[in-house]
């Protein structure tokens, strides 16, 4: 085998372990997932999943580590320029719950690990994100905010209180999913339509919540 075709193969590996890892993480937990059933569903030998992770802690915590930056990097989008602020607003808070949309279970699954994971990384691992992006991310929209209220175009509000706003209602949805799925035994097209119509009333709500 030539060596670009071996890195690929590796290359490649690495990526379907992660994969599987970490459908086996959301759907069983840290504790009840080993490495003997990650490398047996990627379809590779237990000694190849420790020579790419070292150790099933650092699998999860790379993992968990990717989730909620990608979740987190939708606010991102709060000062862009070419845009109003109840434009880059509304913009923000659909990127962020489009981004939980593509993973419903991420809020049920960091609860449950930050209550059961055996390797008490998950708080570390929030922190060290807020320490390197959301602290950040609060001086940059407190400036904004504070230039909209001097405007009065928005009333007093701390750039903590909107984005805990914005999170908790957008989360609120996604922990909510499986029991509107049960309860209301509607169709996975019907339950679409609902997280839609819900985007829209957060949307709505947060916007009314600001008004002067």
């Amino acid at each position: 085998m030539k060596k670009g075709q071996e890195s690929s193969k590796k290359v490649s590996m690495e990526i379907t372990i992660l994969k599987v890892a970490e459908e086996l993480f959301v759907e069983k937990g840290y504790s009840a997932t080993s490495t003997v059933e990650i490398a047996s569903k990627a379809g590779c030998n237990q000694a190849l999943v420790h020579y790419y992770f070292r150790t099933k802690a650092n699998l999860f915590n790379k993992i968990l580590e990717s989730k909620i930056s990608f979740m987190v990097s939708a606010f991102d989008y709060i000062d862009n320029k070419e845009l109003s602020f109840t434009e880059n607003l509304t913009k923000t808070i659909e990127m962020h719950f489009d981004a939980l949309t593509k993973d419903k279970k991420l809020p049920i699954f960091v609860l449950n690990e930050i209550k059961n994971n055996d390797n008490n990384n998950v708080l570390d691992i929030i922190r060290e994100i807020f320490r390197n992006k959301i602290s950040f991310l609060l001086d940059k929209l407190d400036a904004i905010l504070q230039e909209e209220i001097k405007a009065k175009r928005i009333r007093e509000i701390s750039a903590l209180d909107l984005v805990l706003t914005i999170v908790s209602l957008n989360i609120f949805v996604f922990l909510a999913y499986p029991i509107v799925d049960y309860v209301l035994s509607v169709n996975e097209k019907g339950v679409e339509l609902i997280i839609q119509q819900r985007k829209k009333e957060i949307v709505s709500t947060i916007l009314n919540s600001l008004r002067p």
